[in-house]
């Protein structure tokens, strides 16, 4: 408007004229400018206040939006303001009990104090996320493996210096067969599920939104040979528990066998160190690169399935007969292995191999009773154990089931060894199953011995749940690191 008036009086337009009208422009967009960043500072002020007043009545929803407005008016523009915004945060979810979120918020006003170097302010926060420590959330995951299904439920816990970590809570299992396929069982397993899920809402206080129902890779192998048999079994369960929109994820080999790498495998010893998880589908295993890269390896040969490959060759064979039935199958097992073993370096390079899955547990738990209360802690075996549990199988089966218990001087570790050996017995394998998987755990820790560096091999009781734990973990650690970054 004002170059139109210029314009219109015909005004001569000289460069002193121009640098006045120049500096008198900019003066006014600063100002304009100053103006409307102080509008939508105190704004946001206003907002901030709502937010703790509603927090204060407990009206944390209205106050999670008010503090989201002045939240997206301050950020990358009035650090400090953005700072208090999130610590404000912070104080509502840990008012709501939700560490999670609190922690992530009062992490990040920590950084933006330290980088404005609010010393007072950092140092008080922290201390305040330090009293987070304490108090764990609750999650669950439901596996839904070739043999059974299992649950875990783990408690997350959150601090200013180590950030989320977690410890298993509670662990159980229910044998189903899942991979038999057939209607009974599909129904069974369902109904599994359902409990489980019971278990870990009802009786245990975790949150629905926090319970996740997971396929095993194992699961998975036997459902891509029957087409329509993974759908049927996804709509039972969601048949059963009353929730057509239920998520079943489905899990692969390598992320399975990662995610048990992680539980199990301290971290000082992830480079030195691989795995290998005999369960009842197939088996999978390998070693970490770091944290998020996994060579992996898997073979169609669990303890059931190595196990159906021999009955379903030999229907007619006597125990004589499917013993064997399984050294003849056995041989071209044990060239895929070979094969696919020697062209993983670090199963070959790394003294240290992690055992995990049924067959595993049934040796151990068999051989060794007295290590019946060791959990979660590993314990070395050789491969002389596994060569004479598949000799007791074969031979001397009885003798094997019934370990000799007087040895056992505490009566706590006692109980605990009598009820493995009755799961083991009644629920959970036979003696065909024995027998095909100890011949599938003896051909493994041989070709892993038949050169390289000289291994160490070591069993972890509670093993079984591990990979759903990681799984859990990582679903959460990645939704925490993302709304970090935002």
């Amino acid at each position: 408007m004002i170059l139109t008036v210029i314009k219109s009086t015909n005004y001569y337009f000289n460069p002193i004229m121009k640098k006045l009208f120049l500096t008198l422009f900019m003066s006014i967009f600063v100002w304009i400018t100053g103006f409307a960043q102080a509008q939508d500072l105190n704004s946001a002020l206003k907002f901030i206040k709502a937010g703790n007043t509603l927090r204060e009545v407990k009206q944390y929803d209205q106050a999670e939006e008010y503090l989201n407005k002045a939240l997206n008016i301050v950020r990358n523009k009035e650090k400090y303001w953005e700072a208090a915004t999130y610590e404000n945060l912070g104080f509502l979810y840990r008012d709501q009990e939700n560490i999670i979120e609190a922690g992530r918020n009062f992490q990040k006003a920590i950084e933006i104090y330290h980088s404005l170097r609010m010393t007072m302010s950092e140092k008080a926060l922290t201390q305040l996320m330090s009293g987070l420590k304490d108090t764990e959330e609750l999650f669950a995951g439901i596996d839904i493996g070739s043999k059974g299904v299992k649950l875990s439920i783990i408690g997350v816990s959150v601090s200013a210096k180590k950030g989320l970590t977690y410890s298993l809570k509670k662990s159980m299992s229910i044998n189903t067969e899942p991979s038999a396929l057939s209607a009974a069982a599909i129904k069974e397993t369902a109904l599994a599920v359902k409990d489980l899920m019971d278990t870990a809402t009802i009786k245990n206080s975790v949150i629905t939104d926090r319970l996740f129902v997971v396929m095993s890779s194992g699961l998975k192998q036997a459902t891509d040979k029957a087409p329509g048999k993974e759908a049927e079994l996804i709509a039972a369960i969601r048949d059963v528990v009353k929730n057509p929109n239920q998520k079943v994820d489905v899990i692969s080999f390598e992320d399975e066998a990662k995610y048990g790498a992680l539980s199990m495998i301290v971290p000082e010893l992830h480079l030195s160190s691989s795995i290998m998880d005999i369960g009842g589908g197939n088996v999978k295993g390998g070693y970490l690169l770091n944290r998020s890269k996994f060579e992996a390896v898997n073979f169609p040969y669990g303890t059931k399935a190595f196990g159906k490959i021999v009955k379903t060759k030999y229907p007619e064979a006597d125990l004589k007969g499917y013993i064997a039935g399984v050294d003849t199958e056995i041989a071209p097992v044990r060239e895929e292995m070979a094969l696919e073993m020697n062209r993983r370096v670090g199963l070959k390079n790394r003294k240290n191999v992690y055992l995990l899955g049924g067959i595993a547990f049934v040796m151990n738990t068999l051989l060794h009773p007295e290590r019946a209360a060791i959990i979660g802690r590993p314990v070395e075996v050789s491969l002389e154990d596994v060569k004479k549990f598949r000799q007791m199988a074969v031979s001397n089966y009885e003798e094997l089931i019934t370990p000799d218990f007087g040895k056992i001087a505490d009566p706590i570790v006692k109980q605990i060894a009598e009820e493995d050996v009755k799961l083991i017995t009644t629920k959970l394998y036979n003696n065909q199953d024995i027998i095909a998987g100890a011949t599938i755990l003896e051909t493994i820790m041989k070709e892993y011995a038949r050169d390289g560096v000289q291994k160490r091999f070591y069993f972890i009781k509670g093993g079984d749940v591990a990979w759903i734990s990681g799984y859990v973990f990582k679903l959460i650690s990645d939704d925490y690191l993302v709304k970090k970054e935002l």
